[in-house]
């Protein structure tokens, strides 16, 4: 069995050898920086590795025992993708936030659980009152929460634009308001 999935300037295969699974990513090789491949399954996302120059693209091959993907919950694999390795201490999370991987699950309303399902990765705030997921601003990128873009808000963490969303500490979405669930928000005028 073999799975194959497109990502921007690349590809991500995946394909089954008896208890082995032969993962391989191939990017053009543009210059900027180096690449990850990432595999998702159900609501997870497992890093296969870093993709290294050969024969003038960027590639990666990679064989993992099926056993520890299904361990991961990323067997069999619904999606994969080749994003940019982001450099030592930009993954830091702003002050008052922390990752946190497949945000859908912290979600109890059935219309955004369903939504969040494809989602792998949020900002994540918690409160006495319930808790805050931030993505952040790509408009390119499909929308993180559809069904609840009425209830969205946009905001300003520390140098970048996020979507926010708040929830009930049950994870039911909530109404948008000045003083959401951390108090007032300062407004730049």
């Amino acid at each position: 069995m073999e799975w194959s999935f497109d990502s921007p300037g690349g590809a991500v295969t995946v394909r089954r050898e008896g208890d082995q699974a032969i993962c391989q990513a191939i990017r053009a090789s543009d210059g900027s920086g180096f690449y990850k491949a990432w595999l998702h399954g159900a609501g997870k996302r497992f890093l296969l590795g870093t993709l290294i120059p050969e024969g003038g693209a960027l590639r990666l091959r990679r064989a993992l025992p099926v056993a520890q993907l299904e361990r991961r919950g990323v067997w069999p694999p619904v999606g994969a993708e080749i994003l940019p390795a982001e450099p030592a201490g930009e993954n830091r999370p702003p002050a008052g936030w922390n990752w946190v991987d497949c945000p859908g699950r912290l979600m109890r309303d059935p219309v955004a659980a369903s939504a969040g399902r494809r989602l792998t990765r949020a900002l994540l705030r918690r409160g006495e009152e319930g808790f805050e997921l931030a993505f952040p601003l790509d408009p390119a990128a499909p929308f993180p929460l559809e069904p609840l873009f009425c209830l969205c808000r946009l905001e300003r963490i520390e140098r970048a634009w996020y979507l926010l969303f708040s929830f009930s500490a049950r994870g039911c979405p909530e109404l948008p308001h000045s003083g959401g669930i951390f108090g007032e928000t300062k407004r730049e005028s």
